[in-house]
């Protein structure tokens, strides 16, 4: 966008916001969904669930008056073009100021929401409803206890040879038809989604139509391979919804968290492991036959390589929940009042010293890296690693419940797909995530399985 077009703009998205906010809270409607929930015993268990959901997000959508959702939709507008600017120049300063209104306006929100209730707390479940601000630090000091180690023990690995048993010459051409056929592996159904080409992979759903962007690198077959198999997680879960009660709640996602780890898991949990490579690897002998002298072994190091790196984005299995607990941390320590926006900076480099020994050279690699804070998304990054801690746990399960035989012979893939249908999809937001987890998987959500999946990985990448 013409920066200087940025403050019309953002009037427009405030105004756009303000109107979808009173149609949200139109008194027939919301006295209707009232109505609905002091009757709800009289409902059946469906009905109870769409209404339950609903006037939850209503309560609220109208605890918050008009013009504060005007004045915040509008300054998220600002702050992310102002954020575009700020990091291609490294300016924190430039962004510092609506940083400070973004705080503001959050815990304005929050307090409007339910003033008697810890602010982080209120913008946590938005994104993660039944997840609690101390729940969720409670697996996350654990999961930073066990993973500082293994990072440590990266650190001081001796220096391996650069895995390049993907990397080479991989026409895009050839990579357009291969990743397809994988995602259709998976399960992904074309007759109802497309796989097409973005600046920045992302799945989106329009009615029941899920769409998927991926992005090539002629040069390295991880690049669109693993962002294909993530993406299509994503659709495999918005494909697996229950289709008879699409736009209500019990046809919708549970959560951000659950649905990352419908991601995570076939992107990490399968797409990294020797018995999905080892079915793969006639295929892309296929479509790029100067794969043929590279070897399971290097294939298997190449997709698993880790090393603590400066950008979220780019960070493997291994190191990457620590990247999304040091921002939990921080942007929970923003809204209490115990770190203010002119320090971020400094903490920022503090804790990535401890947290993996490296120290960003500038904010633009630092705490300008991201654009969920500028876009008043606090409360969104701990989904990411919940999402993590969920795939490993519902792996462990369905593994336990299909057998190891099972999942890495022919046909696997399927019936992993349909243990995730019954015990995942299907369930739609009858169940909050922490109780969806737990019937999936017989115990409440646990960090123990990543933990012990990351240390089986470095195990292997320690080898000789």
């Amino acid at each position: 966008m013409p920066s200087g077009v940025v403050d019309a703009r953002a009037r427009q998205i405030g105004a756009l916001a303000a109107l979808v906010h009173e149609h949200e809270t139109a008194p027939a409607f919301v006295e209707l969904v009232d109505e609905l929930a002091s009757r709800i015993a009289e409902l059946t268990p469906a009905q109870a669930v769409d209404v339950r959901e609903t006037k939850w997000r209503i309560d609220r959508v109208r605890a918050l008056e008009t013009a504060l959702v005007r004045e915040r939709s509008e300054v998220h507008a600002q702050a992310r073009a102002v954020w575009i600017e700020a990091r291609a120049a490294d300016n924190f300063a430039a962004l510092a100021p609506y940083l400070v209104r973004i705080v503001e306006l959050e815990r304005r929100v929050a307090s409007c929401i339910d003033p008697h209730r810890a602010a982080y707390d209120v913008l946590l479940e938005e994104y993660e409803p039944g997840a609690s601000t101390a729940a969720v630090a409670a697996v996350f000091d654990e999961l930073r206890e066990g993973l500082i180690p293994l990072v440590e023990r990266l650190q001081g690995a001796p220096d391996r040879p650069a895995a390049s048993g993907l990397r080479g010459h991989f026409p895009v051409d050839s990579q357009r038809q291969f990743n397809r056929i994988v995602s259709e592996r998976l399960g992904f159904d074309f007759s109802r989604g497309r796989l097409d080409e973005a600046v920045h992979p992302f799945t989106t759903t329009i009615g029941t139509d899920v769409r998927l962007t991926t992005r090539y690198d002629e040069h390295d077959l991880r690049y669109a391979l693993y962002s294909t198999i993530h993406e299509t997680g994503h659709g495999l879960y918005e494909q697996g919804l229950d289709s008879a009660a699409w736009g209500t709640p019990r046809g919708a996602a549970c959560s951000l968290g659950v649905h990352e780890s419908q991601s995570r898991l076939w992107e990490n949990q399968v797409g990294r492991s020797e018995w999905f490579w080892r079915a793969l690897l006639p295929l892309a002998h296929q479509f790029f036959p100067a794969m043929a002298t590279v070897s399971l072994t290097q294939i298997l190091a190449a997709v698993n390589e880790a090393r603590p790196s400066l950008i979220r984005t780019e960070a493997d299995e291994v190191t990457y929940n620590l990247h999304i607990i040091l921002r939990f941390e921080l942007e929970r320590a923003l809204i209490r009042g115990d770190l203010a926006v002119a320090d971020l900076p400094a903490e920022w480099t503090t804790r990535m010293r401890t947290y993996l020994g490296i120290v960003p050279p500038n904010d633009r690699e630092g705490v300008l890296q991201d654009v969920h804070w500028p876009s008043g998304a606090i409360g969104y990054f701990p989904t990411y690693t919940l999402g993590n801690v969920y795939a490993a746990q519902l792996m462990r399960a369905a593994r336990a419940a299909l057998g190891s035989d099972v999942l890495e012979r022919d046909g696997g893939l399927s019936a992993l797909l349909e243990w995730l249908r019954r015990h995942v999809h299907l369930c739609g937001q009858t169940h909050r995530a922490p109780e969806l987890i737990a019937r999936a998987t017989g115990s409440e959500p646990t960090c123990q399985p990543l933990l012990e999946h990351l240390q089986q990985k470095l195990r292997f990448l320690e080898a000789p």
